[in-house]
């Protein structure tokens, strides 16, 4: 049932860019592993591993993170997406510090960081995770649903009071549009009220208008590449999120105004309810 081949990559790459968080550089790589052991996140700096899955992540304050303590490694969201969107099935993911550099603020440099390792797709299969019951992560004013249906489908829908953002929709559907052009250049945004309680709070050492689009009251930092684009980065935040499942997913999902939080609920939705086995 749609399954699809697993995947590793053919070589180390590596790319270095600002740790917006915590400030100074990071280095991130990807490096084969052997097919069927999955996916892996390592810190070069610490010489520990574990495994990149949903038992090991959480939600954190606008990301996702990875691991526990000093060794958790925050915005693990779009490197994720990105191995998804290259069918990447078992890898390592190495950093030198405790963030995934959040580059330009889009997928594309991942994924051009992926096609410069080159991926190896294997004989051996991997079946997605399939839907097979309506299932429902929300709290009082966001939601994430999934339902049955053929294929995969992914539906966002933004609201924001800012009038630069406002309402906005996106969705893709894995089987008849590019994950390139729907949603790579997508770039994370960030209100300047938003950045500036943000570093008071001590969680943006170095973020600029290089790593996301700025929306200040009366004009952005950039124009978004792609209609919709606000809402188009926040469908790459739910496939990231949704792949720490390891594999695919086949169904309908609907995301309203939801974060990562929502997100990693409706993975865990998915755990417990569908046939799911790691």
């Amino acid at each position: 049932m749609n399954e699809q081949s697993r995947a590793t990559v053919e070589s180390r790459a590596s790319v270095v860019g600002i740790g917006v968080r915590f400030g100074g550089e990071v280095t991130l790589s990807v490096a084969p592993a052997e097919i069927g052991t999955g996916i892996a996140i390592e810190r070069a700096d610490l010489g520990v591993r574990w495994p990149l899955d949903l038992a090991h992540a959480s939600a954190g304050p606008g990301c996702s993170l990875s691991g526990a303590g000093e060794a958790a490694v925050t915005f693990v969201e779009h490197i994720l997406a990105a191995l998804y969107a290259r069918g990447i099935t078992d890898c390592t993911v190495t950093v030198d510090g405790r963030e995934v550099p959040l580059l330009d603020g889009s997928v594309a440099p991942l994924l051009s960081l992926i096609d410069e390792a080159g991926v190896v797709r294997s004989g051996e299969r991997i079946a997605p995770v399939v839907i097979d019951q309506p299932l429902l992560a929300a709290d009082d004013e966001r939601a994430v649903c999934a339902l049955p249906g053929e294929g995969a489908a992914f539906t966002y829908a933004l609201r924001y009071e800012h009038p630069l953002i406002g309402r906005q929709f996106a969705s893709f559907q894995p089987s008849r549009e590019d994950f390139d052009s729907a949603l790579g250049s997508a770039r994370t945004f960030i209100t300047i009220e938003e950045a500036e309680q943000a570093q008071r709070a001590g969680l943006l050492a170095a973020g600029s208008e290089e790593n996301s689009i700025v929306v200040y009251p009366d004009r952005l930092s950039d124009d978004p590449e792609l209609p919709d684009g606000f809402a188009r980065h926040k469908l790459v935040d739910l496939l990231g999120d949704l792949y720490l499942l390891g594999r695919p997913v086949i169904g309908r999902f609907f995301a309203f105004y939801s974060g990562h939080d929502l997100n990693h609920r409706m993975a865990r939705e998915i755990t417990e309810w569908c046939d799911y086995e790691e």
